[in-house]
């Protein structure tokens, strides 16, 4: 059962997504407005699993934005998340970073196969410093999720013969990766046999065939994001908060 933060963030989203598909740039760049002053507040108030609903919604509006080639909805998209993302990491919300950062990834992934620069490269950014950031507070299952997302999209981005971005991909990748071994975190090699741990794992379930990661084998990169089933699951298990704080146990 949602809560009322909950089901506010799931309206404004579904608002958004109408918004792009009936071309209404004006009302989808609010909707996102919205979404990002009501994560701010789920910040304040430490709700931390309300949180994670914006980011869907926020993740939803970004997809559609791709997919409609709307470049200003989709960019905006990702910078409202950065925005929140930011904060969370200092707060150590690990949970909601990591639905942020799944969220970028998959704007930014089907930006570069779209070939929508702008959205990409602040996709791009965005990760690097969610990933930074995860390495500092010692998140484990966000320093690694970054570090593939961005080696996705530099894998991408290099199909469609885009350099500059898949070099940005693969710096960013570096300099967490480098962060970590000098913070004497997850190592390099750990980092690199992850994504392939997730395609074995994944390959094994039909139902999960959306999650396999860019560029190995089974891998479907070029179909629409549908975690909506996989994140639904993540936040229907988690009780309201009843207290002031909203972190996850």
């Amino acid at each position: 059962m949602f809560s009322l933060n909950e089901q506010k963030a799931i309206e404004l989203g579904e608002s958004g997504e109408k918004a792009v598909r009936e071309q209404n740039e004006y009302d989808a760049l609010q909707y996102i407005v919205y979404l990002r002053e009501l994560g701010e507040e789920l910040l304040n108030a430490d709700f931390e699993t309300d949180l994670k609903r914006v980011a869907i919604s926020l993740r939803n509006i970004g997809n559609k934005a791709v997919q409609k080639r709307s470049e200003s909805v989709a960019s905006n998209t990702v910078e409202a998340i950065d925005a929140l993302a930011e904060p969370s990491v200092e707060k150590d919300f690990s949970n909601a970073l990591w639905s942020f950062s799944k969220a970028v990834q998959e704007i930014g992934k089907g930006a570069a196969q779209m070939e929508m620069l702008e959205t990409a490269e602040i996709a791009v950014k965005a990760l690097e410093i969610i990933g930074r950031g995860a390495v500092a507070k010692k998140m484990e299952v966000v320093t690694l999720w970054t570090t593939m997302a961005l080696e996705e999209i530099g894998y991408l981005a290099g199909k469609k013969q885009l350099e500059d971005l898949s070099n940005a991909a693969k710096t960013a990748r570096e300099g967490i990766i480098i962060a970590s071994e000098d913070n004497g975190f997850i190592p390099r090699e750990q980092i690199v046999r992850y994504p392939q741990l997730i395609s074995q794992t994944v390959s094994e379930f039909s139902d999960m065939q959306n999650l396999q990661p860019a560029g190995y084998e089974g891998s479907r990169p070029n179909e629409e994001f549908t975690e909506e089933e996989f994140f639904e699951g993540e936040v229907e298990e988690e009780e309201p908060e009843t207290g002031d704080s909203g972190k996850e146990k």
